[in-house]
């Protein structure tokens, strides 16, 4: 009834005047459900023509544009939206009696992390109680808050805590985008729908980078560049009116409703025999989790069985950051400038839409070519280009010969390691945990991943520029030894997950030693 879907007392639910008036966490879920369950009716009956190809592929889509536009786009707008306006804000806030140092703009921007960190490690209950869907509606609290005190603060702190607020919806993201659309994606296009999630993110990232870019004339100015941070409030008020109607992800229902609400999700997204086959795996893994709970961190530590999906996805986790696209991604201005570049800024946003092209170039080889291949291109690619650009230096500057077209050099070879990012790891390693994972244990080793995920960022960011001034252009050589290693561990660990079952995937980590 619609007096329950909103809280208010029917003949019905005689109870309902208690949740209304409760405020709680667990209320405004219980609301969210409810109003599912009421709105649904019109478009999801139970006749067979409402339940063909067309509506599961809407409702599919309209879940993946939900997610990738209002929870990844908010990681990857926040990542860009201050690289182009380092020499807008400082002076604005200076002009109004507050001016920031070189040390506080730093803060202002490793405080992301801070935030993401918090994110990351403090949705895992939510996730467990809530599910993803509701999750990663209530992060939109953080957005709004994020937006209000960057476009009212004055004084560094206030940004500071701004950056903080936007991060934890980052980390949050991470733990749940990439794993709430692979759940409920069919086998077929598992891999295309969980790329979504990084295409949201390099989306982000360059449509920030447009906004402040001086050369388009935009919000990059001393008079603008608040209005920068409405844009987040702007993409959380769409997912707030499309994401309550859309499926909770079937793992979460499973556990917390039964298998009848999970089989039920299922029809609505796959055909009859992806939902049967999708339910035989989610029933499977309840009984191996004995249980309802997830795994505790200890446990899954001490877990024999588990030992090698643990291993590779801490490695693929803290290999994305290790392998030094946040030093592209965080210095590119920089090293375009040493580059000899007219215009760094334009190139840095240039280079962020090569990103976004071939995130989506990805999404169609997904899954034609299969994760452990693409994660190996990536590996390869990087491996290759951070090599090039220290000869290129190395022969440029050290020897003298043909600097200008060794300056040019580096420029092609930053762009290959973007094109080798963002066709495999930089996609992949979005919901890689989900597809090797027992869903009584995907949400742990989530959270352990995500937290050395941002700490290996933090690490990187920091680092690289004191490491870079100290031994100049030896620091390429660090990230060229990485990227091999990381290729040596995938070529021998990973095993490939492509239209793959659980069970299926299980069998071929058994084969590795």
């Amino acid at each position: 009834p619609a007096e329950g879907a909103m809280g208010l007392p029917s003949k019905d639910n005689p109870s309902s005047t208690s949740y209304a008036s409760m405020g709680s966490i667990a209320s405004i879920s219980e609301k969210l459900d409810a109003l599912y369950e009421a709105a649904k009716e019109p478009l999801i009956g139970e006749k067979e023509e409402e339940h063909s190809a067309t509506f599961r592929v809407l409702r599919l889509l309209a879940t993946v544009i939900a997610v990738s536009l209002g929870s990844s786009f908010q990681f990857g707008f926040a990542t860009g939206s201050l690289n182009n306006l380092e020499p807008v804000i400082p002076p604005a806030l200076a002009a109004l009696g507050h001016p920031i140092s070189i040390a506080q703009w730093a803060l202002i921007n490793s405080s992301f992390s801070v935030g993401g960190l918090l994110g990351s490690y403090g949705c895992v209950v939510p996730l467990a109680r809530l599910g993803r869907k509701r999750t990663l509606l209530l992060a939109n609290i953080f957005v709004f808050t994020s937006s209000v005190l960057m476009y009212v603060g004055t004084r560094w702190w206030v940004l500071l805590l701004g950056r903080v607020s936007v991060g934890v919806v980052a980390g949050v993201a991470q733990m749940a985008a990439g794993s709430y659309m692979t759940e409920i994606s069919p086998i077929g296009v598992r891999g295309a729908v969980g790329v979504c999630s990084q295409a949201g993110i390099v989306f982000g990232i360059a449509f920030a980078n447009f906004l402040t870019a001086p050369v388009f004339h935009t919000l990059g100015t001393r008079e603008h560049w608040r209005m920068v941070f409405l844009v987040p409030s702007a993409f959380s008020l769409f997912q707030l009116c499309v994401l309550p109607f859309c499926p909770e992800s079937p793992s979460f229902l499973i556990r917390a409703k039964g298998p009848a609400a999970a089989s039920a999700t299922l029809r609505l997204l796959h055909q009859h025999e992806s939902a049967s086959t999708h339910m035989d795996t989610l029933q499977q893994q309840v009984e191996d989790g004995n249980g309802d709970d997830d795994m505790t961190i200890v446990e899954l530590l001490q877990s024999t069985k588990l030992r090698k999906q643990v291993v590779v996805g801490i490695v693929i986790k803290m290999g994305v950051q290790f392998s030094g696209i946040d030093a592209i991604f965080y210095y590119s201005t920089m090293m375009f400038r040493d580059a000899g570049v007219t215009d760094p800024q334009l190139a840095t946003t240039l280079l962020s839409l090569v990103n976004l092209v071939i995130t989506f170039v990805a999404m169609s080889l997904m899954d034609i070519a299969g994760r452990r291949r693409l994660i190996m291109t990536t590996w390869i690619g990087m491996c290759f280009g951070f090599a090039l650009i220290y000869a290129a230096q190395t022969l440029g500057m050290a020897y003298g010969i043909m600097p200008t077209l060794m300056s040019n050099l580096q420029v092609v070879a930053m762009v290959l390691i973007i094109i080798s990012f963002a066709v495999g790891v930089g996609n992949v390693e979005g919901f890689i945990i989900s597809e090797i994972m027992p869903m009584y244990a995907k949400d742990t080793l989530l959270s352990i991943g995500q937290t050395l995920n941002w700490l290996s960022n933090l690490t990187v960011s920091t680092l690289f520029p004191i490491v870079f001034a100290a031994i100049g252009r030896q620091a390429y050589l660090i990230f060229v030894t990485l990227t091999f290693g990381f290729g040596y561990f995938t070529y021998f660990k990973l095993p490939e997950t492509k239209g793959k079952t659980l069970r299926e995937v299980t069998a071929e980590f058994d084969k590795f030693s």
